[in-house]
C-alpha cells in the first residue's frame, strides 16, 4: 500500500512538474512572440521615420536652395502683386507665349519692367518640379539669356518673373513679321 501511495505521489509530482514545465514553455513562447512583435514594430517605425526624414530633407533642401537663391537676389512675389503688375493679365499685355504658358509685360511697384510667365494650368507642373526649375534658372547667368528676377508659387498659380527685354525676343529678330530677315541664312549658318 505504501508502495502504491509512493507511486501515486510520484505520478502527481511528475504531473505537476510536466504542467509547470509546459506552462513555463508556453509563457516563454508567448514572451518571445511579444518581444519579436515589439522589435519588428520598432524597426518598421524607424524605417518609416527615416523615409519621412529623407523625404522632408529632400523637400526642404529644395526649398532651402530657393531660399538661398532668394538671398542672392531672387524675389518671391505674391499672385496679387503680379496680377496688379500685369494689369490683371490683360490681353493687351501679352508679349508672347511658349510651351508652358503666356508671357505678360508688367511693371512692378518699384517701377521695374518685367516679363511675367504664367505657367499653364494644363501643364500641371508639380511644386517640386517648379522649385527645381526656379533653382536652376536662378543659377543661370549669361549675357545671352534673360535673368530670372523672381517667382510666385501661390496654391495653383506658378509664375516666373524675368527682366523685361524691350526690343522683343530672339524669334522676332530671326523671323520678323515683315518677312525680311535681320540675320541672313548665310550669317546664321556660319556664325
Amino acid at each position: 500500500m505504501e508502495e502504491e501511495d509512493g507511486y501515486k505521489r510520484n505520478e502527481r509530482i511528475a504531473l505537476v512538474v510536466i504542467l509547470v514545465m509546459a506552462s513555463v514553455a508556453v509563457a516563454t513562447l508567448f514572451v518571445t512572440f511579444i518581444y519579436y512583435c515589439y522589435i519588428t514594430n520598432k524597426v518598421s517605425r524607424r524605417l518609416n521615420n527615416r523615409k519621412k526624414e529623407s523625404e522632408h530633407e529632400r523637400k526642404s533642401s529644395t526649398f532651402c536652395h530657393i531660399q538661398v537663391a532668394t538671398e542672392q537676389g531672387l524675389q518671391e512675389f505674391t499672385f496679387k502683386q503680379l496680377h496688379s503688375a500685369t494689369g490683371s493679365f490683360g490681353k493687351s499685355n501679352v508679349i508672347g507665349h511658349g510651351a508652358f504658358g503666356l508671357v505678360y509685360r508688367g511693371v512692378l511697384q518699384d517701377g521695374r519692367k518685367v516679363a511675367v510667365k504664367l505657367m499653364d494650368q494644363a501643364g500641371k507642373q508639380g511644386e517640386e518640379e517648379f522649385q527645381v526649375e526656379v533653382e536652376l534658372l536662378s543659377r543661370l547667368h549669361s549675357p545671352y539669356l534673360l535673368s530670372l528676377t523672381g517667382y510666385c508659387s501661390d496654391s495653383n498659380h506658378k509664375l516666373l518673373v524675368y527682366e523685361f527685354m524691350a526690343n522683343g525676343g530672339l524669334q522676332e529678330h530671326l523671323y520678323p513679321i515683315s518677312g525680311k530677315w535681320n540675320l541672313y541664312w548665310f550669317d546664321r549658318y556660319y556664325i
